[in-house]
């Protein structure tokens, strides 16, 4: 059971080309929030970035498992949980979130940098700050802007995963 353990480590130890992919992430979630905040929606090129960060991380970590840097039990938790968790947070399925492609990119994008352990704390993160700001600051709105959830979920998350 030592690889369960390994698996679903709480901690983060970001590798040097992670951290400069949180760094352009962070900077790419700050203009596409405040495209979002002014325009409820973000300019398509986002998607397009996000999903190919996402392709990015997926190609740097079979590498990794390639090579015996990171172990193939956790890749596939790890891999498997964006995926499922991209499914249900999908507008058309709507179990989770009722999200656009470009929202569901984003927090797949970002979960792809976390441990299995993260991904699950960072959707629920994301539940919760979407429950207060849509009671908080949105009200009675059928639609607003969700990148504010996923930029203060992904911080939260990376302090927490950092700090642990």
């Amino acid at each position: 059971m030592e690889w369960l353990e390994r698996t679903f480590a709480f901690s983060l130890v970001l590798s040097g080309w992670q951290k400069l992919g949180l760094a352009f992430l962070l900077g790419s979630f700050t203009v596409a929030t405040l495209s979002d905040i002014k325009r409820l929606t973000a300019q398509h090129e986002f998607l397009e970035v996000w999903l190919l960060f996402l392709l990015g991380v997926f190609v740097f970590e079979i590498y990794d498992v390639r090579v015996a840097k990171l172990e193939s039990s956790k890749f596939a938790v790890k891999w498997g949980l964006i995926a499922l968790l991209s499914i249900l947070s999908f507008q058309r399925i709507g179990i989770l979130f009722r999200l656009a492609k470009g929202d569901v990119a984003a927090l797949a994008a970002a979960a792809s940098l976390l441990t299995p352990t993260l991904i699950l704390i960072f959707y629920a993160l994301a539940k919760l700050i979407a429950w207060v700001l849509q009671r908080l600051i949105w009200p009675n709105r059928t639609s607003w802007p969700f990148l504010p959830v996923v930029s203060l979920a992904t911080i939260a998350v990376m302090v927490l995963g950092l700090l642990w």
